[in-house]
């Protein structure tokens, strides 16, 4: 079982990639430091569970890092969908699910793949405590899906320092509009 205040961190890196330039080294610390910006108890349990496709500069990128990830690569024979792109969301969302079911633990899921968004909601609405990143370029839509919403990253240079892999915190809630 974990602490209260542990959080499991499953980035879909294939959706949700670090901007050019940024040092993939300091990539949980400033998660870490995210975190804390939410709740000054949170911590990272373990390595940051890093799920894509397993081939391409992304993944051997962090193939480089085996102490703060823990590479959960997509092949083509892992999950049995017609899409690329299904296997890796169908992937996380199992991965997700065993992590929440297994602990009951607090989880970030860094992702831009709208195919996990509707399950990080339903896990919310069950009381686990989901927290998400994502791009910039997301639907604002996505913001809602979780209890706590950050951007990853920005080019904007003055958002830049609030997003998440500046350490900075969440994005404030958007009011949602009825239609």
């Amino acid at each position: 079982m974990s602490s209260p205040a542990s959080v499991t961190v499953i980035w879909d890196f294939q959706y949700a990639w670090i901007p050019q330039g940024y040092d993939l080294r300091s990539l949980k610390t400033s998660i870490e430091s995210a975190l804390k910006r939410c709740n000054p108890d949170f911590f990272i349990e373990g390595k940051l569970i890093a799920l894509g496709h397993a081939t391409g500069d992304r993944h051997q990128a962090i193939t480089m890092l085996p102490d703060d990830f823990e590479l959960s690569p997509v092949q083509r024979d892992n999950v049995p969908t017609p899409d690329p792109e299904d296997q890796t969301a169908l992937e996380l969302v199992l991965k997700l699910s065993m992590k929440v079911l297994d602990n009951k633990a607090n989880v970030l899921v860094i992702s831009g793949n709208h195919d996990v968004m509707r399950p990080i909601n339903r896990w919310k609405q069950r009381g686990i405590f989901m927290m998400l990143a994502l791009p910039e370029s997301s639907d604002p839509s996505f913001y809602h899906c979780a209890n706590v919403t950050w951007l990853l990253s920005s080019e904007d240079p003055e958002r830049a320092a609030a997003t998440m892999v500046n350490g900075g915190g969440p994005i404030p809630p958007v009011p949602r509009i009825r239609g």
